[in-house]
């Protein structure tokens, strides 16, 4: 009966690291999908904010259109003036 116990010592030490494999694994894969829920928070916060920059920042593109009309207001105002003999 002992030479029966000790053939299955073999199968147990394997189902042993076979059972730690997975588990080492299984937590590994946890890890990752922890991390990447994390990262896709943060990325969703820098998009967010990202958004927020360009609407503040959107009227800067029309600061040479505000430059042209005021040195065509400020050209018309000068015409206006030495038409009026100023």
């Amino acid at each position: 009966m002992t030479f029966a116990a000790i053939d299955l010592t073999g199968w147990w030490i394997g189902y042993g690291i076979g059972v730690a494999v997975v588990l080492v694994v299984a937590l590994l894969v946890i890890a990752i999908i922890v991390t990447a829920v994390r990262i896709g928070t943060v990325a969703e916060d820098a998009t967010r904010s990202l958004v927020e920059s360009r609407d503040r920042t959107e009227v800067l593109w029309q600061v040479e259109t505000t430059n042209q009309v005021a040195t065509d207001i400020l050209d018309g105002a000068r015409e206006a003036r030495k038409v009026l003999g100023g």
